[in-house]
């Protein structure tokens, strides 16, 4: 079975090589077949505007799609992040395809680079992903659809704060405990 997994440098992996961010993990611990459609710096507009190409056009059985983080960092309305990540689960509704829907993370302001926090409200990211999960999982209960609650399971407190190389994206480490998440939600 094939699973797009569609997003920004979460899902792609930013600072970590290709086989070690979460979406490959995942290809380890499974006889499915995850691809990786993230891209680096991508909003949601973004996702939906290449959704026809990388998802819809490759008739995977699934797709995760998981984004918002650079909406927030630009200051972009969350209604029309809500509206984009709506329009992508409907499209792949239509498509025959089942959507499930990722949270984001929690930043870690300790770590957070300083030359990002000169374009980047830090606080502001971490309330916009925060209210993003209470609507994605009011979403997912509304249009039953399924989720993976990463911003609850990746602690950053729970864990060490390295798992967070920059202050916004997982080291190594922290993609090993992202594909666990996504493995429990997926097939437990």
């Amino acid at each position: 079975m094939r699973i797009i997994c569609i997003g920004d440098s979460l899902t792609e992996g930013y600072g970590v090589s290709r086989l070690e961010n979460w979406v490959m993990l995942l290809n380890e611990r499974s006889e499915h077949e995850f691809i990786n459609k993230g891209i680096s710096g991508d909003t949601t507009g973004g996702m939906l505007s290449r959704f026809q190409r990388d998802v819809l056009e490759e008739k995977p059985k699934y797709v995760i799609i998981m984004g918002g983080g650079n909406d927030f960092i630009m200051g972009n309305n969350p209604g029309s992040v809500r509206a984009n990540i709506m329009a992508m689960v409907h499209q792949a509704y239509h498509g025959r395809i089942i959507p499930i829907l990722g949270t984001g993370l929690r930043s870690d302001a300790e770590t957070f680079r300083s030359d990002w926090a000169e374009i980047a409200d830090i606080a502001y990211l971490n309330d916009a992903t925060s209210a993003q999960r209470d609507w994605i999982l009011q979403f997912c209960q509304v249009f039953k659809v399924k989720h993976i609650d990463f911003y609850e399971k990746f602690e950053i407190g729970k864990y060490s704060k390295s798992l967070l190389f920059d202050g916004l994206h997982p080291s190594k480490e922290g993609h090993r405990i992202l594909a666990n998440i996504a493995y429990e939600a997926l097939f437990n």
